[in-house]
């Protein structure tokens, strides 16, 4: 099976405003920091959300990471993001 990801597969959704938390920059910063120490999960976690934020790089290197990742590690990564946004928005109220 092959890891090559279509851009196709990653629909993003503009956030409302009140859900942005923290700078783009912020989340790819620390997906970059995951990368290197080796947690491609939360790494793609963290790069996803930025690019669900519109971050262009995040995107870049959210393709680039999945290359190296498993079919379950993405699905695992995808279901970590999914599991912080509900947390982020019940939290929020």
């Amino acid at each position: 099976m092959s890891n090559i990801i279509d851009l196709a597969d990653y629909r993003d959704v503009t956030p409302r405003e009140d859900e942005i938390r923290l700078p783009e920059d912020g989340f790819v910063l620390r997906g970059l920091h995951m990368i290197e120490l080796g947690g491609l999960v939360e790494a793609h976690k963290w790069l996803s959300l930025a690019a669900l934020r519109g971050s262009t790089r995040a995107r870049v290197e959210r393709i680039k990471l999945t290359r190296r990742m498993s079919s379950a590690d993405v699905v695992a990564a995808q279901q970590a993001m999914a599991m912080y946004l509900r947390a982020t928005r019940s939290a929020a109220g």
